[in-house]
């Protein structure tokens, strides 16, 4: 069957959502990534308004496929009405409209709901069983910790239809009969969310053998020199200027590249350095010359109502090097200029040298830009003896004898790291997507995004199943007297950034770069009380989402009961001995060893060979250029002696049969 990749921002377009829309048959399985960007526009604020481009695309969409699937890894939604327009997408009862989810809610988070609220519930309730099936006397005597007598009795009331039983219950039963409904709802039943925490109670509970790291996470502040102090300033002041003399027409580009400028500047003054230049050059070539970066200079900006694709990004920065002069971008190079290598620099180097010393041979260095990732490693060539490679939007890199760079493809670059030839990987946030390194057990962060959640997503890649170290080392650079170093602070010590669990603080979290932009373009962020004000604004929210709101964690919680599955009758070494037997493989298949568990498959109709292998962990490391050859995969298919499957022998299995 034809199958399409695609962009979510180039479906956006009208041409485009016309195609799928219109010009395409129905579709059997349609998968949306990152669809925490299919939103509606301000969500939950006054000024809230209609969907969004994505999310207008997948309403007309969800009518036109046999199933939908949708993905996020950063459920950062703003309002819980966003989670309703997801959830609409797969189908919800009927009762369960966009108002009475909202009640539903607020009603469960009350300390004692009302009879209205409880009646409100035990409606939705009803409707919920009605669609995806009851919970059993059981479960309700595992969730609510009650008598098997007394849990026949909460369920007998919340499925009657007349509100004399529920108004009858005891207070301990109601509030039984609220966490029985609270924790039955069409989220329980169309959301499946697994985080690390939840992981970590299934390994406490001995449901899984495989241990989940702790985190040992640590900031170091450093001051800027006294001549790093003073050009930070005069580029503070430069963006605030500009942006306040900016006419209203102008200042939606303009802000996006003071915020750009601003951003550069506390990853290193190196990043900054190349982004004046190439805007000088467009300048002086009248909007002629090439912009770069811009995929690396995107908004972090969860919360925005519409992600803007690069050619919008390439026309808000052309539009925005018309309110600049030449000769205060020339200034601000000439200072930056003068400059000695960044002091941060030395910071970094002490780092890497500790960890090593304690244990942590390797260490992921992580930065948001190309040009500071290519200043540390030629600094670093030069200070240390340690093996560098990097990874980028490039790809991967290594150093050749003569001082240049090698490019490597992405499985040569995972596969050398696993295999210790490199001691520090420099990476930027494109190696936030896709590349696991468990055997990693220390990870630096150069800078510090504005948006907490790329940093978790860096962190992401070496705290995953399987990491080798019990204890993972993470390192955050910042530096002091900038407001999104007050910011971090003041999450660090009161939520425990980056260790715990932030739940019902998302929404908080996900405002952050634009709440830090705010603060820079105004000018505010200069000031140490005008800092000091955005963080006790940050810090009053915070404290006000802790004791209510809408925990999404909370509400699709699952137990840690683990249904009795009976092991498979076939294991990799069973196909793999399939694989390797022609008698075994249906007609027309060829199969060509290439090496251990690897092979080079043609099936009737291909006309090229495909490699496959039975190793999962192999697969794991060459997961781009090869296949697992497995159920599910494309490249699978039965063994003949595997169909039909009701002519096998009576209690044998695969394994019987193969090794017998």
């Amino acid at each position: 069957r034809p199958v399409v990749i695609a962009s979510s921002q180039m479906m956006r377009r009208r041409d485009r959502a016309a195609e799928v829309l219109d010009g395409a048959d129905p579709w059997d399985l349609v998968v949306l990534d990152e669809a925490h960007h299919a939103r509606r526009q301000a969500a939950g604020s006054p000024r809230q308004g209609g969907p969004n481009a994505l999310l207008r695309l997948m309403r007309g969409l969800k009518d036109r496929t046999e199933g939908l699937v949708l993905l996020t890894a950063t459920p950062m939604q703003v309002h819980p009405i966003e989670v309703w327009d997801l959830l609409q997408l797969l189908g919800l009862p009927p009762e369960w409209t966009a108002e009475s989810f909202l009640r539903f809610f607020d009603d469960a988070e009350h300390p004692s709901p009302s009879a209205e609220a409880m009646e409100r519930m035990a409606l939705l309730f009803q409707s919920a069983e009605d669609r995806y099936g009851g919970i059993s006397t059981q479960g309700v005597q595992d969730l609510a910790d009650l008598s098997r007598l007394k849990a026949r009795k909460v369920l007998r009331a919340l499925r009657n239809d007349a509100t004399i039983p529920r108004r009858q219950l005891e207070t301990s039963e109601r509030r039984a009969a609220v966490r029985i409904m609270r924790a039955n709802t069409p989220l329980r039943k169309l959301i499946s969310r697994h985080t690390r925490e939840l992981l970590r109670r299934y390994f406490k509970a001995g449901l899984v053998t495989t241990r989940i790291a702790d985190r040992d996470v640590e900031d170091r502040f450093l001051e800027l020199t006294p001549d790093e102090r003073r050009l930070y300033e005069a580029v503070e002041d430069y963006i605030a200027d500009t942006y306040n003399q900016a006419t209203v027409q102008e200042r939606s580009a303009v802000g996006f590249v003071m915020t750009i400028y601003r951003r550069r500047l506390a990853s290193s003054f190196r990043a900054l350095r190349e982004t004046l230049r190439n805007h000088l050059d467009a300048i002086a070539a009248e909007d002629r010359a090439p912009l770069t970066s811009l995929e690396e200079d995107a908004p972090e900006d969860e919360a925005v109502d519409e992600i803007p694709d690069l050619d919008q990004l390439e026309e808000l920065t052309r539009k925005a090097l018309a309110a600049e002069e030449e000769a205060d971008i020339r200034h601000l190079l000439d200072r930056i200029g003068r400059l000695p290598p960044d002091s941060k620099l030395e910071s970094l180097k002490g780092i890497l040298d500790s960890l090593r010393r304690d244990g942590y041979r390797q260490a992921m260095v992580f930065t948001q830009y190309t040009d500071t990732m290519d200043f540390l490693r030629g600094e670093l060539l030069k200070a240390t003896e340690s093996r560098l490679m990097c990874y980028s939007g490039r790809g991967g890199e290594i150093p050749l004898a003569d001082g240049s760079w090698r490019g490597i493809d992405r499985d040569e670059a995972k596969r050398r790291f696993r295999a210790g030839e490199a001691d520090i990987l420099l990476c930027t946030d494109a190696t936030a997507e896709g590349l696991n390194f468990q055997f990693c057990g220390a990870l630096v962060n150069y800078d510090m995004p504005w948006n907490p959640m790329r940093v978790e997503q860096r962190i992401g890649r070496i705290d995953r199943l399987g990491q080798r170290f019990p204890v993972i080392r993470i390192v955050n650079l910042h530096y002091e007297g900038t407001v999104e170093t007050d910011v971090y602070r003041a999450l660090r010590e009161r939520i425990g950034l980056f260790q715990s669990v932030v739940g019902r603080l998302q929404p908080i979290l996900a405002k952050l770069p634009r709440r830090i932009s705010d603060s820079v373009l105004s000018g505010e962020s200069r000031d140490a009380r005008e800092r000091a004000n955005v963080v006790d604004a940050i810090e009053r929210q915070t404290q006000e989402a802790e004791g209510r709101g809408f925990d999404i964690d909370a509400v699709t919680e699952s137990d840690l009961a683990m249904p009795q599955r009976e092991s498979s009758p076939v294991t990799m070494e069973d196909l793999d001995r399939v694989i390797r037997s022609p008698d075994l493989m249906p007609p027309g298949f060829e199969v060509r060893p290439l090496g251990r568990r690897e092979y080079a498959v043609l099936k009737p109709g291909m006309r090229e060979r495909v490699r496959v292998t039975t190793d999962p962990a192999y697969y794991e490391e060459h997961s781009e250029s090869l296949e697992l050859w497995s159920p599910g995969n494309p490249m699978f298919s039965p063994p003949e002696l595997m169909t039909p499957t009701e002519e096998l022998p009576v209690g044998k299995t695969l394994r019987d049969i193969l090794y017998t």
